[in-house]
């Protein structure tokens, strides 16, 4: 293994030290895997991934160890990467995309990963690693959360290793007119797996498994990259699919999903991005600037499974969705009980009063289709409709000018403001030892929207509130030469 100062990238010549970068690497559940399984396999986890950090670095890279599951990588010749976006991107996959297996047990670590600028001596490297706090929820010790644990991580690496061997597929299931079944609003893909050469079923038990461990964000980001690409070969479709709430953070993954889009508008206007609420949604500023990046290139936003959450009222006022889907079981309990029905009404006519176009789910039958108009729903999804199919289907967007062709609801000039901040992501090119300099020489204008925006984009949830992250929010796309 080797170990390096924090002040190394110095020592060689000026060229070499511009083209290196740090990237800060935390393991956000270091200390629930030594908590559910024990303190051996969580630091044999922390070894494995400084071997990986290694191997994706190069050979001319070092590594700092800060403290029990954080360290500094100093990686020579980022240039190779196209961009700060990809580089992040590629370590988090590289670093901690596959199970790790250790005396029969397999799991997976929760990384998180900020590239820090290449100008920063050991003082400002140990203090961004200090200010850089874990992701975690209190770790709760007894049997039963241990076993739930044990239990979900074994759910996450089936889905992980089904996702590597092709084992993972989406589904088409049409959202129908309450009285022209025959027009579509747009279609959901949902995801189906299938272990051991069974048949595709449901994903939806590794999916919550996943939110529970922190590990959902890289399938959304695989789930969402596959929408868009048969969106590029169908161009007749307008495509919907699932992301989780905990999702709703503008990471480098997300910031190379946005890229792509911007790069294909056509594509971005056929795509619906379903938060669901099966978990808590981020901070509101968080989520705010996850979903002004998706409306700035064409996107529209959904909110799925509404009602099911804790969260309903936050979901809407900062989602601001186009699409509101009522969770199904609120048609189901209102079929034989006047209780059941009351409160369905309530929440349609309320997602209709704060949201956009609202769609009930779980629609089986006729009834449930003339309950769900009852209390005002004009779009249904459901086995009525037609089950979840692999076969692609036929007929072209809707023609109705409040679906799938209906322009983004966003403020103007916020979106205004997300495209100026991006065009250096998406643009021209600039050299890594130029961009903190020339960010600097920028006007107050545009640093004080970096500042406001307030969130570094790295996929930890932490503000910005130095100099240094400021510039690396705003910057964070810049090319390198």
């Amino acid at each position: 293994m080797r170990e390096c100062s924090i002040a190394a990238n110095r020592d060689g010549p000026q060229d070499r030290a511009a083209d290196s970068v740090f990237l800060l690497v935390v393991i956000n559940n270091f200390d629930k895997l030594a908590a559910a399984y024990d303190q051996s396999l969580a630091s044999v986890v922390s070894d494995v991934l400084h071997r990986r950090a290694l191997s994706f670095c190069g050979e001319s890279a070092g590594i700092v160890r800060l403290a029990a599951g954080r360290f500094v990588i100093v990686m020579r010749w980022a240039s190779r990467f196209a961009n700060v976006a990809s580089l992040a991107d590629g370590a988090t996959a590289a670093i901690g995309g596959e199970p790790i297996r250790f005396a029969g047990a397999a799991v997976l670590a929760a990384v998180s990963i900020r590239v820090l600028p290449p100008n920063l001596g050991r003082p400002d490297v140990f203090g961004k690693a200090a200010s850089s706090g874990r992701i975690v929820e209190p770790v709760r010790e007894d049997a039963a959360w241990s076993l739930q644990y044990r239990t979900d991580m074994a759910a996450a690496v089936a889905t992980v290793d089904a996702l590597r061997e092709g084992c993972l597929s989406l589904a088409w299931q049409p959202i129908c007119h309450a009285s022209q079944p025959e027009r579509v609003l747009y279609r959901e893909r949902l995801l189906r797996v299938s272990i051991h050469d069974g048949p595709a079923q449901s994903a939806g038990a590794s999916i919550l498994a996943m939110e529970r461990l922190g590990l959902i964000r890289r399938m959304d980001h695989w789930v969402v990259n596959r929408v868009i690409s048969e969106l590029r070969s169908t161009p007749e479709i307008c495509v919907g699919c699932n992301i989780s709430a905990r999702s709703a953070v503008l990471d480098h993954g997300w910031v190379s999903v946005i890229a792509r889009l911007r790069q294909n508008p056509d594509v971005a206007s056929r795509l619906i991005v379903e938060v669901t609420e099966t978990a808590r949604l981020p901070p509101r500023m968080i989520v705010r600037e996850f979903v002004d990046a998706l409306r700035s290139v064409g996107c529209r936003i959904a909110v799925d499974d509404f009602g099911a959450g804790n969260g309903c009222r936050k979901a809407l006022t900062s989602l601001r969705p186009d699409f509101v889907k009522i969770d199904a079981t609120f048609l189901h309990r209102a079929r034989n009980d006047r209780i059941g029905r009351s409160r369905l009404l309530r929440l349609v006519r309320f997602a209709a009063r704060l949201g956009g176009i609202v769609v009930v789910e779980g629609v089986e039958t006729l009834p449930d289709a003339h309950l769900a108009q009852e209390v005002g729903a004009t779009w249904l999804q459901g086995y009525l409709f037609g089950e979840p199919s692999r076969e692609l289907p036929r007929s072209a967007c809707p023609d109705d000018d409040k679906g799938c062709a209906a322009p983004a609801s966003a403020d103007q000039d916020v979106v205004v403001g997300m495209e100026d901040r991006c065009t250096s992501a998406l643009g021209s090119s600039i050299g890594l030892r130029s961009i903190w300099g020339r960010t600097v020489g920028s006007s107050v204008m545009s640093l004080m929207q970096a500042l406001l925006s307030g969130y570094l984009v790295s996929g930890l949830m932490q503000p910005v509130l130095d100099l240094p992250r400021t510039l690396l929010a705003r910057g964070v796309g810049c090319w390198f030469a």
